[in-house]
């Protein structure tokens, strides 16, 4: 093969790389503003684990993001008070609980009754947290996340042939743009990556 055909090759593989996470940021915009306009009639709400802060060995107070999945929840289970609330993810390595417990503490803090919670503690990543916590699932289910995440959420309980889940996009308060940008970036990459592998 000669050099020309060999640099040929290289632009059209990077083209093709450009254009497929340009179709994969366009699937993570086309979700964030999904928020179903009839809210009651779910038996189960799943709310995707994220970061827990443990900046020492006695806080375990949820991360911006997180408290805003957390607060969309609420305001679901008082919608629904016949529904579960499962809450799913592990013990990440700067977390001091597992975000399961994290998340649970603050729903707990913030009225919901302990006996309407289901933690689920050992999910490492999204396709794990939807795995792990479908063995709970009960009647018309809830799936709820970050506004920027749900995408990917929701490409990965179709993967795990859960595509009649509903998905509640809760909205980011951290405007920062530093971080917007880390959140959609790996976003991007996240659902290349769940549409060939399914994780």
């Amino acid at each position: 093969m000669t050099k020309k055909r060999i640099w040929k090759a290289v632009i059209g593989f990077l083209i093709f790389i450009c254009l497929y996470l340009a179709v994969c940021f366009g699937l993570v915009l086309s979700k964030i503003n999904d928020r179903p306009t009839k809210l009651t009639g779910y038996q189960t709400i799943l709310v995707l684990g994220s970061q827990i802060d443990g900046k020492n060995l006695t806080t375990s107070y949820p991360a911006e993001v997180t408290k805003n999945r957390l607060d969309a929840a609420l305001i679901l289970a008082k919608r629904n008070p016949q529904a579960k609330i499962i809450v799913s993810g592990y013990k990440g390595p700067n977390e001091n609980v597992t975000e399961a417990e994290g998340m649970a503490k603050y729903l707990e803090e913030n009225g919901l009754s302990h006996n309407r919670i289901i933690k689920e503690a050992k999910a490492r990543n999204t396709a794990e947290n939807i795995a792990n916590s479908k063995v709970y699932f009960h009647g018309k289910t809830m799936l709820v996340t970050s506004d920027f995440h749900l995408a990917r959420g929701l490409i990965l309980a179709d993967k795990q042939h859960l595509s009649e889940l509903t998905g509640y996009a809760a909205p980011t308060t951290d405007h920062s743009l530093g971080r917007l940008t880390v959140y959609y970036a790996h976003e991007t990459l996240g659902i290349a990556r769940a549409l060939i592998l399914g994780r």
